[in-house]
C-alpha cells in the first residue's frame, strides 16, 4: 500500500509539474503552446503538397514554391526578379514567415516592393493549398500600335539596336510590308567584327545548351509566330521570355524592340524625338507619390526640333529632392556602384545623345543598354514621353474628339484561366457615359456572375472580382481617363480596394477609345 501511495504521490507531483510548465508557457509565450496543441488537433489547414504563387516585384516577377503539411508551411523557395534585390530580402523574410506561420510580417526596409511580392506570392500559394482559386496575372502584352487596325505602308524597313549588348552583339531586324501585311521578317545579331549570330549558331560556334534548339532555330520560330499571327500579341512576357512558343528559351527583348520600330516606321510614326517638336520648355510630374514617397519629375527644353536640355529627379512631399539626398549620401542603394544621381545623369545623357528613348528600357523597366544604370526607369520614360507629346502637340487620349456611339472590345484569345476580357463603352458628347468590364469563359460563363455567386474566389477575404472591376470602371468614369490607374506591372496603386491585374481592362478601354477617335 505504501508503495502504491508513494507512486500515486509521485505521479501527482509530476502532473502538477506539467501543469506548472504549461502555465509558464502560457504566461511567458503562448505561441509554442498553441503550436503544440495545434499539432495534435484533428483539423487540417492545408492539403499537403507544394504550391506555387507569383507576384510582381520591383525588378520583375517573383515566384515562390511553398511546401506545406496539413497544418503548417514547411519551406519557401523563391526565384525570379533581380538577384541583387532578392538578396536584400532573403532568407530573413521567408524565415520570419515560416517562424510566424503567417505573411503578416514587416517588409524589409529598402526592399518593400520585393518583400510585398514575396508575401503576396506566398498568400497565393496558401490559397491553393486551402483549395481556393487565385487570380493570375496575364501575359505581358506588347503594344504594337495599330497591328490590326492601322494600315501599314508598303515598303522595306530595318532596325539596328543603338549599342552592342554585354555579349558584344547588336540586334538587327528587317521587315517587308506589302498590302498592309508583313511578307518578310528576319532577325539576327551582329558582332563588332561583323560576324552574324545566326552563322555562328549554324556552325556550332554559338552554343547555349548541350541539347535543345539552337539560337538560329529559335529565332526562326519567333519569326514564324509573328508572320503567322501578323502580331506580337501574347508572344513576350514582362521578363522578355515567352511561354507561347514552346521551343523558344532565348530572350526576345531585342527582337520585339526591332519589330515595334519597323511597324512604327510602316505606320508613318517618326522615332520618339524625331517628330516635329515645337520650341519650348516642357515638364512632367507623376500623378501620385510612389510607395517610397517620391514623385518623378522630368523637365525638357526643345530648340530647333532637338532636345537641348533634359533633367530627371524625384521629389518628396516635403520638397526634398532624391538627387540631393543621393549627393549627400542619404539615399544609398548599394555599397558600391554609381549613386542614384549619377545613374539619372547617364540616362538623360543617353537620350540627349540619341535624341530618342528607343532601345533604352526593357519591359521590366530596366536598361540593358546603359551599362552603369541599374535603377528602374519607368518614371523617367513616362516623363520623357509626356514631354515629347506636349512638344509635338498631341492631345491626351481622353481629351481627343470622340465620336458618339457604342464600342466593344474582346480579347483575341482566352487567358491562362480560360477567360477573355470584354469591355463595352458608350460615348456621348465627347464623354464616356457608360463602361463595363467582364470576362467570358469558353462555355459562355461570365466572370462577374461566377464572382457574385461565390464560384470565382480569389482570397478568403477582401473585395470580390466583380467588386474590384466595378471600382476601376468607376475610376475611369469619374476621371474620364486611365491616367495614373495602372502601374508598370499591370496592377494599380491608385484604387486601394483593387488587387487584380488590369492589363485586359486597360487594353479594352484603349481599343474602344481608339475606335471612338477615328
Amino acid at each position: 500500500m505504501r508503495k502504491k501511495s508513494a507512486s500515486a504521490k509521485r505521479n501527482g507531483f509530476i502532473g502538477l509539474g506539467v501543469m506548472i510548465l504549461l502555465a509558464g508557457a502560457t504566461v511567458f509565450g503562448s505561441e509554442p503552446l498553441f503550436k503544440a496543441v495545434d499539432s495534435v488537433s484533428g483539423t487540417n489547414l492545408y492539403t499537403p503538397g507544394t504550391y506555387t504563387g507569383s507576384a510582381r516585384g520591383y525588378g520583375g516577377d517573383v515566384t515562390v514554391e511553398v511546401a506545406v503539411s496539413g497544418k503548417k508551411m514547411n519551406s519557401i523557395a523563391v526565384k525570379g526578379e533581380k538577384e541583387t534585390l532578392l538578396n536584400m530580402v532573403l532568407p530573413g523574410l521567408t524565415d520570419t514567415i515560416l517562424s510566424k506561420q503567417s505573411t503578416e510580417v514587416d517588409a524589409v526596409s529598402g526592399a518593400t516592393l520585393s518583400s510585398n511580392a514575396i508575401k503576396k506570392a506566398v498568400d497565393q500559394a496558401l490559397i491553393q493549398a486551402k483549395g481556393g482559386t487565385v487570380e493570375t496575372s496575364q501575359p505581358y502584352q506588347e503594344e504594337t500600335k495599330g497591328q490590326t487596325d492601322t494600315k501599314w505602308k508598303d515598303g522595306t524597313y530595318s532596325y539596328e539596336a543603338p549599342e552592342f549588348d554585354e555579349n558584344g552583339f547588336k540586334d538587327q531586324v528587317n521587315m517587308t510590308i506589302k498590302d498592309s501585311t508583313i511578307t518578310s521578317l528576319t532577325w539576327d545579331c551582329i558582332a563588332k567584327d561583323g560576324t552574324k549570330k545566326s552563322k555562328l549558331s549554324m556552325d556550332g560556334n554559338y552554343k547555349m545548351t548541350d541539347n535543345g534548339p539552337k539560337w538560329h532555330e529559335q529565332a526562326k520560330a519567333v519569326i514564324d509566330y509573328v508572320m503567322s499571327h501578323q502580331s506580337m500579341d501574347g508572344l513576350m512576357k514582362a521578363d522578355g521570355y515567352t511561354d507561347t512558343v514552346a521551343s523558344v528559351s532565348i530572350n526576345l527583348h531585342g527582337f520585339v524592340n526591332g519589330v515595334k520600330d519597323c511597324l512604327s516606321q510602316a505606320t508613318g510614326e517618326a522615332p520618339n524625338a524625331k517628330s516635329s517638336l515645337k520650341n519650348g520648355s516642357y515638364s512632367y510630374e507623376a500623378p501620385a507619390f510612389d510607395e517610397n514617397g517620391f514623385k518623378d519629375q522630368v523637365n525638357m527644353t526643345v530648340t530647333d526640333n532637338t532636345i537641348t536640355k533634359l533633367t530627371w529627379d524625384c521629389i518628396k512631399e516635403d520638397g526634398t529632392k532624391k538627387s540631393r539626398l543621393s549627393m549627400d549620401g542619404k539615399y544609398k542603394m548599394t555599397e558600391d556602384g554609381p549613386d542614384w544621381h549619377e545613374q539619372a545623369k547617364d540616362v538623360t545623357d543617353y537620350v540627349l545623345g540619341h535624341q530618342s528613348i528607343n532601345g533604352l528600357m526593357n519591359a521590366e523597366g530596366y536598361t540593358d543598354t546603359v551599362a552603369s544604370v541599374s535603377i528602374n526607369l519607368f518614371g523617367f520614360v513616362n516623363g520623357v514621353k509626356d514631354c515629347l507629346s506636349q512638344a509635338s502637340g498631341e492631345v491626351p487620349e481622353n481629351k481627343a474628339s470622340l465620336k458618339d456611339g457604342t464600342y466593344a472590345y474582346e480579347a483575341p484569345e482566352f487567358d491562362k484561366n480560360g477567360f477573355k476580357d470584354q469591355v463595352n463603352m458608350i460615348i456621348k458628347d465627347n464623354t464616356i457615359t457608360n463602361l463595363t468590364w467582364d470576362g467570358v469563359s469558353k462555355d459562355g460563363s461570365k466572370k462577374s456572375k461566377l464572382s457574385m455567386d461565390g464560384n470565382y474566389k480569389m482570397t478568403d477575404n477582401g473585395p470580390k472580382w466583380h467588386e474590384q472591376a466595378t471600382a476601376v470602371v468607376g475610376y475611369v468614369m469619374e476621371h474620364q481617363s486611365m491616367e495614373g490607374l495602372i502601374n508598370a506591372s499591370g496592377y494599380t496603386d491608385t484604387v486601394a480596394s483593387v488587387s487584380i491585374n488590369l492589363s485586359g481592362f486597360v487594353n479594352g478601354v484603349k481599343d474602344c477609345l481608339t475606335q471612338a477617335s477615328k
